[in-house]
């Protein structure tokens, strides 16, 4: 079941990908992102699904649907609860009184299921006391959706090209890879940086960006759905996140062989190997990410290097193929345990 706002970009393509693998897609009018009014019906929609298809196994997403999902599903006599968790509500970058808040429905709807997957080791600190129910699974890259052995296209010239791919928004933190942007070319000119992604801070950059004169070297290209075309043409993936669970940029990026500059928060030093498959810096310090970007940019050698090192570590540990069996093992578990 999806949201009807749901962001998952093109939804039609969405659809498409689910109904190809023969699922069948059901919408929920009721499920919103924000808490709102609606989530009563939304919780009694899934009520209402669970009890008439009498499903063995309920597999919830997201924050808020997860929990409401979790509950409904568990009131509805489902016999097996499954839910991933792709990020935390409840991270230093918000108040207090909403980290708590976030923090208490998390726990609480921990209750409502058997299995708690999570996509890195370092939210397993949150869980300690149902240690049990908690299983780590990595995200996957589906290699076949990307040309082959993640073939470069760098053009000839002596550009030092530097790739931002993600929504501009808080999270993400677009405005420190500008001011990034512009320490690194008052140095050295010869630095191109193409930013891909749409959101809320789109009119910031572009008024950043017209206010220091960056125009002729930062490039805003905005939504992008093939972005393999930028990951084969550029040098550096560099995203200063304020968080983030996992960060499957970084995976993909690795692939076309590019390091990555970003920041040790949460899952990113699970994804990136600091000083082997790129380099990383603390949230919000511009300073060490302008550092770690010019180390990078200074050497051609190292970004090769490090280059090579991400792709094999894709390739190697982060493939969908394993992602898939890990959870096969838990849907099979479950399915054996019940018909013994």
């Amino acid at each position: 079941m999806f949201s009807v706002d749901s962001d998952v970009g093109d939804v039609n393509e969405c659809i498409s990908e689910f109904e190809a693998t023969g699922a069948k897609i059901i919408f929920s009018k009721n499920l919103k992102r924000e808490i709102c009014s609606k989530d009563w019906k939304a919780f009694k929609e899934i009520y209402q699904l669970c009890k008439k298809e009498r499903f063995d196994i309920v597999h919830t997403n997201s924050t808020k649907p997860g929990i409401i999902g979790r509950i409904a599903a568990t009131l509805a006599n489902v016999p097996y609860i499954v839910h991933t968790i792709h990020g935390l509500a409840f991270h230093k970058f918000v108040s207090r009184p909403k980290w708590i808040f976030y923090w208490a429905c998390e726990m609480i709807a921990t209750l409502f299921c058997n299995k708690v997957i999570i996509v890195n080791r370092y939210y397993t600190r949150y869980f300690k006391w149902c240690k049990n129910k908690i299983t780590v699974i990595y995200n996957g890259l589906d290699l076949n959706n990307f040309k082959t052995q993640g073939q470069r296209e760098k053009e000839n010239d002596d550009l030092v090209r530097v790739l931002f791919v993600g929504r501009l928004d808080v999270q993400k933190n677009p405005l420190m890879l500008l001011k990034a942007a512009k320490k690194i070319l008052q140095k050295n000119g010869n630095v191109r940086f193409t930013i891909v992604g749409d959101g809320e801070y789109l009119n910031d950059c572009k008024n950043y960006i017209e206010k220091h004169g960056l125009s002729d070297n930062v490039i805003l290209v905005g939504w992008q759905n093939n972005v393999s075309k930028f990951y084969s043409t550029h040098d550096i993936l560099a995203i200063p996140s304020l968080y983030e669970a996992f960060g499957l940029i970084f995976l993909e990026a690795g692939f076309y062989h590019l390091p990555a500059v970003s920041t040790n928060v949460e899952g990113i030093p699970e994804v990136v190997e600091n000083e082997k498959t790129g380099l990383l810096s603390n949230p919000n310090d511009v300073e060490g990410f302008t550092h770690n970007l010019l180390s990078l940019i200074k050497d051609k050698q190292k970004r090769k290097d490090m280059g090579e090192a991400a792709y094999n570590r894709v390739t190697t540990q982060f493939s969908t193929d394993l992602m898939v069996k890990k959870y096969l093992e838990i849907y099979e578990g479950r399915i054996n345990n019940n018909t013994k």
